[in-house]
């Protein structure tokens, strides 16, 4: 199951299931989300299916395509595409690498941007928003060190519920600073 093991494109099209982990979505769907030709995503969720990544299901013409979590690799193959997802987030916001290591060493336990930041559509003013199963130290010298006012949303394990409408906008668009692992359990 090799697949060389996750190529830029076939990280991109895994990011479009990481929306809770049961979404299904067909493929020109996909390549319209990504600007992707579809005959490309179709070659890509073809590769997907016979490595036993996603599954599929025939409804009407349409082929929907969602993650076989009878793939004992499929936590891991998620933590790749996670871990793709934040490299390339810190490659876009590279002015602020420093200001997100700084967030990870100050935080005890997961650690997630979600927002404007998250959805790349941050602006000069934008707030920068966190989230955190856990604690994390104070960030007021940050604030002022990188101009970004940060809030921080501060919640436990035990009250992350999949079904509160804030926490599904953090599954549909967040990027995942430190606990990956954490993180997939508690989506799973």
């Amino acid at each position: 199951m090799s697949i060389m093991l996750l190529n830029d494109r076939r990280a991109l099209v895994l990011e479009q299931f990481l929306e809770g982990f049961d979404s299904k979505k067909y493929g020109r769907e996909i390549a319209k989300n990504l600007k992707i030709s579809q005959k490309t995503i179709s070659n890509i969720l073809n590769e997907l299916e016979k490595c036993h990544i996603l599954k599929y299901s025939t409804e009407g013409k349409n082929k929907y395509y969602f993650l076989n979590k009878s793939n004992l690799q499929l936590k891991e193959i998620i933590k790749l595409v996670e871990i793709n997802k934040k490299i390339r987030f810190l490659e876009k916001n590279a002015k602020l690498k420093e200001l997100f290591a700084q967030l990870e060493i100050r935080s005890n336990g997961m650690c997630l941007i979600f927002g404007s930041y998250a959805s790349g559509k941050q602006h000069a003013k934008s707030d920068l928003d966190i989230f955190v199963i856990g604690n994390i130290i104070n960030v007021k010298d940050l604030e002022e060190l990188y101009g970004i006012k940060i809030n921080i949303v501060k919640s436990e394990r035990k009250k992350f519920d999949k079904k509160e409408v804030f926490i599904k906008e953090i599954i549909k668009n967040h990027i995942i600073l430190k606990g990956v692992e954490d993180y997939i359990v508690l989506v799973w």
